[in-house]
């Protein structure tokens, strides 16, 4: 047995090392700089390894920039720590080829070899020491393979998948991505034994990738979803709220804003450092790979079809909405700004699981040249629920002028189902040439004229999101826009299109209008007659929203 822990003071550091997991990442890794951030990753991994949740398995999901020591951090130290203080157990460690797997195990399998029997009084296998297998003399294993090749006859307590994806190219294949999320299955979760921990490390280029995958058909077994990005940027603000390290907008991972003084020259990644290297890629390889690689963010491919900038905003209290007659004086109703046109868009799924699209539901009202996004739905709901807010839809604004739908599938069933309906505005069905980027493109001119316009105070409950984030109902709206069309979802986006193009045809003639519907009728007297006669067009429209059209004209006498 080795000295290197003689003495009480050695048995002490023998003992820390075997508990905690970050003494050890920077016992064995020589040279290691334990920062701030590696210290909280190092923490996060053994909180993740000790909970007891009680479910089939459980996932830590982790997203760390490139040069950062993550693979030291995890996949070529973690399982060594592991087995040493489980020496019979069980560990996976996968990627995209079996050989890049096996350059993570032999570093593991070597610190195994010289720490595991001073530290953990564990021994290797000396008879099984190979890379894509090594064992520990009481029988617990390490198996390296490649997600390409299947894994079979082993089983883990610990899998870790690291860059389950090889490249933004791979990423990009719809053949090569079904055939990694084909292995999620079979070749991954089959082969976690009961309460087992999974860990997944990946640049995300796209978000239907593995990390997609999981949050789509295991989110229940996820244990934490951990992104660092390497700048601390707004939409870093947006999607998480506050750092977990504390930094502040433009802050690095690591540097003297963090504690981390006297960084060594091969990991000195701090602010100065971000500065360069962010124009260096931003430069050379473009958004995109700044944003998967180095943001954690599978969106850089995105914002070259909406801008956030043409977004423009209002309050809804600016206009007046029949809801907000018995809530308002005449004097305000008169004061306020009156919508020339209301349209309902409706982009419809009938399917109310967790793994299907969301229904959207716009109302738009017409001012002036502008189109003006007042209320929005955004949710998982089935047939009853979505004509259940279509209804609530025509009942709290009863002056919608027409309501469109996509002439197809789902669309067409709604439009049936409303012909017996009471109260419903004039169903226009649309049938929508082109794909849905092509749709959206057609739209954009207008948005980039700067006549869209977004309610500030969309209410947040109606507009849900495919995961648990601090952005409210507008900024995820905004966020989808400008992750088209290579976000998760896009069933916003689909709406505002379909809403949006055939407003446009309206406003140059192309399309006809539905005729602009009257929704209260009263008695008016002679002098109201008189006052009418005698006011320009514009007045009258207020005249009539104020004190509602006359009776002759619903008989039309």
């Amino acid at each position: 047995m080795s000295s290197r822990f003689a003495g009480i003071e050695g048995e002490i550091k023998r003992r820390q090392l075997k508990k905690d997991y970050g003494a050890f990442v920077e016992y064995v890794n020589e040279g290691f700089y334990m920062t701030k951030f590696h210290k909280y990753i190092c923490s996060k991994i053994q909180e993740f390894l000790n909970a007891k949740t009680g479910k089939a398995f459980d996932i830590l999901l982790l997203s760390v920039p490139p040069r950062h020591g993550k693979s030291y951090m995890v996949t070529e130290t973690l399982p060594a720590w592991f087995l040493g203080n489980n020496p019979k157990g069980e560990v996976i460690i996968c990627s995209y080829q079996s050989e890049v797997a096996e350059t993570f195990s032999r570093p593991c399998r070597d610190k195994f070899n010289e720490f595991a029997p001073d530290i953990f009084h564990v021994n290797p296998n000396r008879n099984v020491q190979g890379v894509a297998l090594w064992q520990t003399e009481d029988g617990g294993k390490c198996r390296a393979a490649g997600l390409d090749a299947g894994i079979t006859r082993y089983g883990a307590e610990l899998f870790i998948i690291d860059d389950p994806i090889k490249n933004a190219a791979e990423a990009d294949s719809d053949k090569i991505i079904k055939k990694i999320l084909g292995e999620m299955g079979p070749s991954v979760q089959s082969r976690i034994y009961p309460g087992g921990k999974l860990i997944v490390i990946q640049t995300r280029w796209v978000e239907n990738d593995v990390v997609g995958f999981i949050k789509d058909n295991w989110s229940e077994f996820i244990w934490a979803d951990i992104n660092m990005p390497c700048e601390w940027d707004e939409e870093s603000e947006k999607l998480y709220g506050t750092c977990p390290l504390g930094r502040h907008l433009g802050d690095s991972l690591m540097g003297p804003h963090l504690g981390d003084y006297n960084l060594p020259q091969k990991i000195c990644n701090d602010n100065n450092w971000l500065r360069s290297k962010k124009k260096v890629v931003l430069a050379a390889e473009g958004e995109r790979t700044w944003n998967a690689l180095y943001q954690g963010r599978p969106s850089g491919m995105t914002g070259n079809m909406f801008d956030e900038s043409w977004f423009k905003s209002f309050k809804r209290e600016e206009f007046f909405v029949e809801r907000d007659r018995d809530k308002l004086q005449p004097a305000e109703i008169t004061k306020r700004k009156k919508f020339e046109y209301m349209q309902l868009s409706i982009d419809a799924t009938f399917k109310d699981g967790d793994k299907n699209d969301f229904v959207a539901m716009g109302l738009r009202g017409v001012y002036q040249g502008g189109i003006y996004l007042y209320y929005l739905v955004n949710k998982r709901m089935g047939f009853v629920a979505t004509m259940e807010k279509i209804k609530w839809f025509c009942k709290e604004f009863p002056e919608i002028d027409e309501m469109v739908i996509e002439d197809k599938a789902n669309g067409s069933a709604i439009a049936d189902v409303l012909k017996y309906v009471d109260g419903i505005p004039p169903v226009v069905s649309v049938n929508p040439m082109g794909g849905k980027v092509s749709r959206a493109e057609a739209s954009t001119p207008f948005y980039k004229a700067g006549n869209i316009y977004v309610a500030e105070d969309l209410d947040d409950d109606e507009i849900d999101w495919y995961m648990p984030t601090p952005m409210n109902g507008r900024q995820k709206m905004i966020y989808q826009f400008k992750t088209f069309p290579y976000g998760k979802h896009d069933d916003m986006v689909d709406e505002a299109s379909q809403a949006i193009v055939r407003l446009i045809k309206q406003f140059t003639g192309e399309e006809p209008k539905a005729e602009h519907r009257f929704v209260r009728y009263t008695k008016w007297y002679p002098d109201m007659w008189e006052d009418f006669e005698q006011m320009n067009a514009a007045d009258q429209e207020k005249f009539i929203l104020t004190y509602g059209a006359p009776e002759e004209w619903r008989t039309g006498a």
